[in-house]
């Protein structure tokens, strides 16, 4: 099973950071202090606060139908802004289905980041990416063991905020012949 959020939503976060770039020679704790502060794409990702009903499809094969299921998630701010907690509740192929994930942005290492855990598996997956097209699209990316073959496998995920009721997530895996395969696309409005 792929993530169900980006959270979204970290995913569905904006702007760039605005302040400078730190001096050479800085006062570490002064620098520490600045790059803690949350900036412009925690603004941006604090518009995603709410609760977002969620339609999702999901492909197990290029060549199959996907499943579809339905859920709720919602998000709120953690840590004075600094993240988004968002947790997802509904069903997948007939059963209960929970999960929760964090979403940032890192100061220093100038990227959106986040986590995902949830009751089908016991795998933390951890996320990396940017943002483009002026905050509405945030790309992502991760490694994720393949359950058949436990071999390594690379995921994109991308997440786009369509307006200001919705927003659409989808999961992509790397192949072997070097071309991708979408296995999870969920649309959210918000409620």
């Amino acid at each position: 099973m792929t993530r169900w959020t980006p959270i979204l939503v970290a995913v569905l976060t904006a702007g760039s950071w605005a302040a400078a770039e730190p001096p050479a020679a800085a006062d570490p704790m002064k620098l520490m202090l600045q790059l803690g502060q949350p900036g412009e794409h925690h603004a941006h990702m604090a518009k995603l606060v709410g609760k977002w009903s969620a339609r999702g499809k999901f492909w197990v094969a290029p060549d199959q139908p996907p499943s579809e299921s339905l859920g709720t998630m919602v998000i709120e701010p953690a840590l004075n802004g600094r993240f988004l907690r968002s947790e997802y509740t509904g069903e997948y192929l007939g059963t209960p289905f929970h999960g929760l994930g964090y979403d940032g942005y890192d100061n220093l290492k100038r990227k959106h980041v986040g986590m995902w855990v949830d009751d089908m598996g016991t795998t933390m997956m951890t996320f990396e990416g940017t943002c483009s097209d002026g905050g509405k699209i945030t790309t992502m990316h991760t490694t994720v063991d393949d359950p058949v073959s436990g071999d390594p496998m690379a995921m994109r995920t991308v997440a786009t905020v369509v307006d200001a009721r919705t927003l659409r997530y989808e999961t992509f895996v790397a192949l072997a012949d070097g071309s991708e395969f979408k296995t999870m696309e969920i649309v959210y409005t918000r409620q």
